[in-house]
């Protein structure tokens, strides 16, 4: 059982590690990007209209992400195939958390039943 839990922590260390990475690295590449826009537009126009396009550009994006992640999702469908998995969670009056408490116990004691078998 611990080892489960060693493995799931590894693969999560593993996932959050690559996942910096990724994002580091496309830091390192928004700002060559950014420094060879400013380069162009500057050598284009002046630096005053390059400063206000890459800022802009920059504001734009930034509200974008604020208005998606601000935007409301629909409750995930899976939740009520979750209350009718378990027949201890399927009476409704038991709150949510001890809902998930009892088919997560359910789902080790089956795997524990499998893997014994």
């Amino acid at each position: 059982m611990f080892a489960r839990v060693k493995h799931s922590a590894a693969q999560a260390a593993r996932k959050a590690g690559v996942i910096s990475a990724g994002l580091l690295c496309i830091l390192v590449g928004a700002g060559f990007l950014t420094a060879a826009a400013w380069i162009y537009l500057a050598s284009a126009f002046d630096s005053l209209l390059a400063a206000t396009v890459i800022g802009a550009v920059y504001a734009g994006v930034g509200l974008i992400m604020l208005g998606l992640a601000s935007s409301k999702t629909p409750s995930a469908p899976h939740a009520a195939q979750d209350r009718t998995a378990s027949p201890a969670a399927a009476t409704g009056d038991t709150p949510p958390l001890l809902q998930a408490f009892l088919y997560g116990m359910q789902a080790g004691a089956a795997s524990d039943r499998r893997s014994s078998s």
